[in-house]
């Protein structure tokens, strides 16, 4: 039996960015159906982040790049409006059985090719790399009923009883940060959810 698998991503987390490939590929190998959940920024909910933990954060997740072969370093922050946009255009891709497609595209294109998500040319560029229609996706920027799927969202998250992401809920279990990901595995692998 197919089991559920929410992932709490937000597109300013270097951190979701590199669990991104890995959490889209458990399908492949698991008896799953992700749930992708996008979720407001933590700064724009209001949360801090000391300037010492942001540093501290990007160089971290340069050696975790490294060594998991994942392009980084070129970034062009989406707080705000790129956020936001890529939120909604996430949502619209979960309609259009493109998330993957779109979550990868816009996050490579944030935190390893410096792309402007804010503005329409370069989200632009990311929506029809992920094979969605521009018009489409410029539609989903002024759709209340995306936002209200991303608030939504971003309250089951606090929900929860937590604020960061990645966060992966598998029944009654939650596996936050992208290390967390072989923990993940084994549960799926000992819940008998493996292929053969």
């Amino acid at each position: 039996m197919t089991e559920r698998l929410e992932l709490f991503f937000s597109f300013r987390s270097p951190y979701s960015y590199l669990a991104g490939p890995r959490a889209f590929a458990l399908p492949e190998r698991f008896d799953v159906d992700l749930v992708f959940r996008g979720v407001i920024p933590m700064a724009m909910r209001g949360q801090s982040v000391p300037k010492a933990k942001r540093l501290h954060t990007l160089r971290d997740v340069k050696r975790e790049a490294v060594r998991l072969g994942v392009p980084f370093g070129r970034i062009h922050d989406p707080i705000g409006a790129g956020a936001m946009r890529c939120l909604l255009v996430g949502e619209h891709a979960v309609d259009a059985g493109r998330e993957r497609e779109f979550v990868l595209a816009a996050s490579r294109g944030i935190w390893a090719e410096a792309i402007d998500v804010s503005r329409d040319p370069g989200l632009r560029e990311v929506c029809e790399r992920a094979g969605l229609s521009w018009p489409d996706c410029a539609a989903a920027l002024e759709d209340s009923a995306l936002l209200g799927r991303v608030e939504a969202n971003t309250r089951a998250l606090a929900g929860l009883g937590h604020w960061g992401v990645p966060v992966f809920v598998l029944g009654d279990e939650l596996f936050w940060g992208q290390d967390r990901i072989e923990d993940l595995e084994t549960a799926l692998r000992d819940a008998g959810l493996e292929r053969r």
